[in-house]
């Protein structure tokens, strides 16, 4: 039977029997073992990918979510950070930016941790409209409403009075795009919501502009449950 071993980003996998083993986005390589007369091995794979001129990717591969087995597993608590921020909210969420995870907590119990995707440039405190990264910061919940494309979108404080401090101060470095004169702005309208592109929240592929993003049942529940005032921690 004729196998077929396709490399995406320098990850590796084996499509047998019309079954890909492992799930990619993009093909970038594809090359039938039958009709090369190769073993289909570690080694082979090797080979093939070092012919090609194939690298492996800098950065780790983001986490690959199983929604359903992530629904009904009992997630693995978080360290639980000092709440002095939340100012004797009832209900608090931190959101870690490497960890890709969003927990809810009431008082100092955690209640909740949920899978998510943040900005297309995920690394670093957003510092303008634009650049795709999300905030970094403490921040409220200022605004909830039903979203027609995300299901649910509550909208988050930002920017802050720090991000307004170091937009001033990257501006004067220089290190704000001008274009024909006129700097971004921090730009707005930044807040988690749920998602129209499952797909890539299951893979923990970062696709938004700025915003969180969570599974459409999730986001559903946490809105549910947090009013308006709720503090939220962007932490790295």
């Amino acid at each position: 039977m004729a196998q077929t071993v396709m490399a995406w980003r320098g990850e590796w996998c084996v499509e047998h029997g019309g079954v890909v083993r492992r799930a990619v986005s993009s093909v970038v390589i594809s090359a039938s073992i039958a009709r090369l007369g190769c073993a289909v091995s570690l080694a082979g794979v090797a080979c093939l990918a070092s012919l090609v001129g194939c690298v492996a990717p800098d950065r780790p591969a983001l986490p690959q979510y199983d929604r359903t087995a992530y629904i009904s597993a009992d997630p693995k608590p978080s360290p639980t950070p000092g709440f002095a921020w939340a100012n004797g909210s009832r209900y608090s969420i931190v959101v870690r930016k490497r960890e890709r995870s969003l927990t809810l907590y009431d008082g100092g119990d955690q209640l909740e941790v949920y899978p998510v995707v943040l900005g297309m440039a995920p690394l670093g405190p957003k510092v303008y409209q634009g650049d795709l990264r999300t905030p970094e910061g403490v921040y409220r919940i200022s605004g909830k409403r039903v979203h027609g494309r995300w299901s649910r979108f509550m909208l988050l404080s930002y920017p802050n009075a720090h991000d307004r401090e170091r937009y001033r101060g990257e501006l004067n470095s220089a290190m704000v795009p001008i274009v024909n004169g006129v700097d971004p702005g921090l730009g707005g309208e930044v807040g988690i919501h749920g998602t129209d592109r499952v797909g890539a929240n299951v893979r923990g592929v970062d696709w938004t502009l700025g915003c969180v993003s969570m599974f459409n049942d999730h986001v559903r529940e946490l809105y549910a449950l947090v009013p308006v005032g709720t503090p939220v921690l962007i932490r790295e």
